[in-house]
Order: structure tokens, then sequence, then C-alpha cells
């Protein structure tokens, strides 16, 4: 049994994602979450808001690249990973010991919104005429997999729909689908 400490986290995140290069070369995407746990005052039998606690969270190669494509300051979301302890000494010479939190899978938390998702496509299987491509991690920047362009257009028409219109939206989406597709007789449950 792996004697690892895991860890589910929810929260909001906290700051937009930092991507950076370790010494080999290797993208990590940083993670800021923040957590307010809510508390009953047993007095007053009133909720509010506990004191919020700040987590650094390390997304290594492609999950960091979609972190960084998909999430942005205040999204709310959900986490699992590996509970990571570090030493180092700062400016001022006092030994820290901090916490991190390295990713294994992150996603919106759906119970405080409605979210999109966009299936990274592989590249097709390569034949003799065609030339050889480079594997998606191999491929430069701008190279198309991701269109932050067509992205942010998409994040401001999601700004400018309400809860109730977008929910309407993607219920609409999910008739026409239904329409379209080859009826078939429901399977017996």
């Amino acid at each position: 049994m792996s004697q690892g400490g895991y860890v589910t986290l929810v929260g909001f995140v906290a700051q937009d994602p930092i991507q950076r290069e370790t010494k080999n070369g290797v993208l990590v995407t940083d993670l800021r979450v923040g957590t307010t746990p809510r508390v009953q005052d047993r007095v007053t039998n009133q909720w509010r808001d506990g004191e919020t606690s700040y987590f650094t969270v390390a997304c290594w190669r492609r999950l960091g690249d979609h972190v960084r494509a998909s999430l942005h300051k205040g999204d709310p979301v959900m986490l699992k990973g590996k509970l990571r302890s570090r030493s180092y000494t700062d400016r001022n010479g006092v030994s820290r010991t901090v916490v991190d939190i390295i990713a294994d899978t992150v996603g919106h938390d759906l119970n405080r919104g409605v979210a999109n998702y966009l299936r990274q496509r592989h590249p097709s299987v390569n034949t003799a005429a065609e030339p050889a491509a480079g594997t998606p991690e191999e491929a430069p920047e701008g190279d198309g997999m991701i269109d932050d362009e067509a992205i942010e257009q998409f994040g401001r028409e999601l700004d400018d729909l309400s809860e109730a219109e977008l929910a309407a939206r993607a219920l609409e989406e999910d008739e026409t689908a239904d329409a379209a597709s080859p009826s078939a007789s429901p399977a017996p449950f």
C-alpha cells in the first residue's frame, strides 16, 4: 500500500494559473486555491464563513496546459492530489516548511455552475503519404491545439448569459442533438 498522503480539495481559484519551466525543461502550472469552510455558531445557530486557507497546487505537463487554458481566478474548482512537504531557507535565513499539492485531477465544481468540456483530439494516424507529425507534447506553441481566441470569445458569451439562459440553451442543444441522432429503442434497466 502506498504511504502517500492524498487530499481532495474543493474551493475557488485564488489567482490565474502561472506556467513555468523547470531546469529540465518540463512545464508545470502553479495553481493557487482558496478554501473557506462554513461553520455554525452554536449560540446563535447561524452559519458564517470560517478562516480561508490557501494552497499551492502543482499541475505537471499536459494537466498543467489544460488547467492554464480552462481555469481563471474565481472559478469553483475540485481537485485530487498528493501532499508534499518541503523545507527551504527564506531570504532572511529563517527555515520554513510548506505543504504543496501535486495534482492528479483538476476540474470545475459543477455544484456551483455550468462548464463546457472540450475534448482534446489526438492527431490521426500517419499514413505513408503524410509527413510525420510530432506528438502534442513536441508541438510548438500556437500549433492550433488550444485556440485561445475562441476560448476567450466563448467565455465572453457565457458571461453575457444569465444562469437561466445558459441552462435553457444547454437543454435546447441536448434536445437538438437527441433529435439529430438515430433513434433506438431505449434499453431496459
